[in-house]
């Protein structure tokens, strides 16, 4: 009797229904999860090119050597940049610059894009943006004075894959080797600095990393992912994983409904 009543009501049009739904409702549950899947390593590759690393360090000054080794021991590439303004010269024309100096591994990911293409700053030579060289009415070849030193402009630069976005940042950029700064003599003791350490690896090398990190780190210290970033690439990254679990959340809200 229980399994003809089974069976009559399985056959029901309206059960069917129910049925059809349901199967619906997990199909579409099933896609969004792995449409949400794809989407978020899409993001995170995408990250680590906006970031030009995985995790980066921002400090006011220069971090313990000790830290960078420890990270290498572990398996993690680093990278070191160091940001300031000075005056630069052309001749006795002075203009202010945003200088970023880098090291040979910039950039651990992403692309630096510069006029002539393939470009990186090399030691005794400078990158400038247009903007500077438009200013101080220079071009490739010329000569710039930074602090006491005198270097070559060996080319623009255009965009930077880790460059975000500053509305503060009034003043061009200008790209040199971290092997050129102590010539300029614009660091000195007290100059108001940035240093910015990146490090690239697989999740279990960072997190390990940070785990051993983070107990040290000062208050002027800040240890982050592009989720954890202040800027807009931080900002719309999260926006992204929010629009995914709202999405997530509405999908299994109608298959409840169903």
């Amino acid at each position: 009797m229980i399994a003809r009543w089974f069976w009559r009501e399985w056959r029901s049009p309206s059960l069917l229904i129910v049925w059809l739904a349901l199967s619906l409702a997990v199909a579409c549950v099933l896609a969004l999860g792995n449409i949400s899947d794809r989407m978020e390593k899409g993001l995170s590759q995408q990250s680590r090119e906006f970031m030009a690393g995985d995790r980066a360090l921002r400090s006011s000054r220069e971090v313990p050597q000790a830290w960078l080794e420890e990270a290498q021991k572990r398996g993690l590439k680093v990278g070191k940049q160091l940001t300031f303004a000075t005056m630069t010269f052309a001749g006795d024309t002075p203009q202010l610059a945003n200088v970023k100096a880098v090291d040979d591994i910039y950039p651990m990911y992403g692309d630096l894009q510069t006029n002539p293409p393939g470009l990186k700053p090399q030691a005794g030579s400078v990158l400038l943006a247009p903007r500077l060289m438009a200013l101080l009415n220079l071009k490739t070849g010329d000569t710039i004075d930074v602090g006491d030193a005198t270097l070559r402009i060996a080319g623009e630069v255009i965009q930077e894959p880790d460059s975000g976005f500053n509305p503060f940042q009034m003043a061009p950029r200008l790209m040199m080797n971290l092997a050129d700064v102590d010539k300029t003599g614009a660091v000195q003791p007290g100059s108001r600095v940035t240093w910015r350490y990146k490090f690239g690896g697989n999740e279990n090398q960072l997190d390990g990393y940070e785990k051993w990190l983070l107990p040290q780190l000062k208050p002027e210290q800040r240890w982050y992912g592009l989720e954890q970033d202040e800027g807009a690439l931080g900002r719309s990254m999260e926006r992204s994983q929010q629009f995914l679990l709202l999405s997530a959340l509405l999908t299994l809200l109608l298959a409840v409904a169903a």
